[in-house]
């Protein structure tokens, strides 16, 4: 070191020194600024800050509020840019849940979130060369924000209003405004916003009740059950490397106030968690052409939103579909007049010794072998099928068509709840192919065998039925449910839409 200059980094050009400090990250860059006074100095410079706001918003590029720098607004919503950033989040609601969209509002400063909604548009009746009996209604959903009201609005008021002990950032609830009403109204709805921690992996057991379920990926789960509605600061985190950043809560309730006494009424208290998906798992890519964000035609229920994806190394299918696609081999297909062709009530566990073991009075012709999988029971074609395989038409696009497509609810309906799976297609692949529609309606499109989930009001008695996948296009699918003769379609959203600012 010179003696005459111990600090020789300082002895640079102003804008060399910037340059150099623009490729630190966010806790290096706080580490140097406090070095010396110096370093603080040239840390403030506010275009520094500009791209840690930035990065916490995709899709446009930001303008900077007014009277207010890139390090104070950055400081603003610190810890909550985690929302904005990644967009889409989903809820535990019973049976039904909801879906929002996060985003940074920079003309207002805020971080906002409203609810997706989809308006099932009357439908018209189409005609099926290939299955004349089958019913097919057209499906042109109507999607957009519910901005009526939203759901979360975080802003600098409400972080000056935090409910909690002071000195425990990140434990208080943030109070957020999302009626417009004024503070201190007799009446309104209220809502506060809760920081999660993740419950680690080892705690995790089947019984454990989490958000989200495990056939939905995500970095962290946490639970959804607590007995005094998470007021325990043991749900949430004390310092910023226990933070989740994939889950928060709402805490919701309706509070009448008495004037003349002084004296408020809080009814219907609710706290509903949320969690978000890793990008990876519903961004489309030319391996990958249907993952995504889709919505359903779910005939009386309505539309619902679904979570299709294509895992690189999918989970065992549940037992019940398993036990299906199994039977569908060896029995052959039901038409839509055919009987049903499901699990037995007593469905048998693939994990069981005595599986190959069962009678044929339930529903399979001969014992299983425990040797035996869906993945080699699957064939081309098979019996069951009235249109054989054919080659597809297109040759040099068949590496798109491997591996299995899995559609997990969203949202959903008293009879398949939301984070339960709606259908799966085991192998889009040779293994899986029925046919390739030579009809007008799905000209060209490939045909694999799926199985559908079916369940009595309130998810009781849940079971599969074999079904048969439509790849009609990677924005648009179809899935005929054999038992039923009925055709669904889905269709896929564009998140990214609904995240630009008006």
């Amino acid at each position: 070191m010179d003696r005459d200059n111990p600090q020789p980094f300082l002895s640079l050009p102003s804008e060399l020194i910037y340059h150099i400090l623009t490729f630190l990250s966010l806790r290096d860059l706080l580490s140097v600024s406090q070095v010396d006074h110096a370093l603080h100095e040239h840390s403030l410079q506010d275009t520094l800050w500009q791209p840690f706001v930035q990065s916490h918003v995709s899709g446009t590029t930001l303008s900077k509020p007014d009277n207010i720098t890139w390090r104070e607004l950055y400081r603003t919503h610190h810890p909550y840019w985690f929302i904005p950033q990644n967009k889409l989040w989903f809820a535990d609601n019973p049976h039904t849940g909801k879906l929002l969209i996060a985003r940074y509002n920079h003309r207002l400063n805020i971080i906002e979130a409203y609810m997706l909604v989809a308006e099932r548009r009357q439908p018209a009746f189409t005609h099926w060369d290939w299955n004349p009996e089958a019913i097919i209604h057209t499906f042109s959903p109507r999607i957009q924000l519910d901005a009526n009201q939203p759901v979360i609005r975080l802003d600098a008021d409400g972080y000056g209003r935090a409910v909690g002990e002071k000195g425990y950032r990140l434990k208080r609830e943030i109070p957020m405004n999302i009626t417009g009403d004024p503070p201190g109204a007799s009446a309104g709805i209220y809502s506060q916003l809760i920081l999660t921690r993740p419950l680690p992996e080892p705690a995790i057991t089947e019984a454990t009740k989490v958000w989200p379920p495990s056939i939905i990926p995500s970095p962290h789960r946490t639970r959804t059950e607590s007995s005094t509605q998470f007021r325990d600061l043991g749900h949430r985190p004390s310092k910023l490397s226990e933070l989740s950043t994939s889950t928060f809560r709402l805490r919701k309730w309706i509070e009448f106030s008495s004037r003349p006494r002084g004296v408020s009424m809080r009814i219907g208290e609710d706290v509903r968690t949320y969690a978000t998906l890793p990008a990876e798992c519903y961004t489309p890519t030319k391996e990958k052409p249907w993952q995504g964000i889709w919505c359903g035609d779910y005939s009386g229920h309505g539309c619902e939103f679904l979570l299709v994806t294509q895992p690189d190394d999918p989970a065992p299918l549940p037992a019940r579909a398993e036990w299906v696609m199994l039977n569908r081999e060896r029995e052959g297909s039901v038409s839509s007049a055919g009987s049903w062709s499901t699990a037995p009530s007593s469905a048998p566990n693939p994990a069981d010794q005595n599986w190959g073991l069962v009678d044929e009075q339930e529903g399979i012709a001969g014992s299983l072998n425990l040797e035996d999988s869906v993945a080699t029971l699957l064939a081309p074609s098979s019996p069951r099928d009235s249109t054989p395989a054919q080659a597809s038409p297109h040759p040099e696009a068949d590496c798109i068509y491997k591996g299995r497509i899995e559609a997990i609810k969203l949202t959903g309906d008293p009879n398949i709840p939301r984070g339960e799976y709606t259908f799966i297609a085991p192998d889009i692949g040779p293994n899986g192919l029925v046919r390739i529609a030579s009809e007008d309606i799905f000209k060209g499109a490939r045909v694999v065998k799926s199985v559908g989930h079916i369940a009595a009001r309130d998810f009781r008695d849940d079971d599969y039925i074999v079904s048969q996948l439509i790849l009609i296009s990677p924005n648009r699918l179809a899935q005929y449910w054999e038992t039923f003769g009925h055709v669904s379609f889905y269709q896929r959203v564009d998140i990214d839409e609904f995240t630009k600012v008006p």
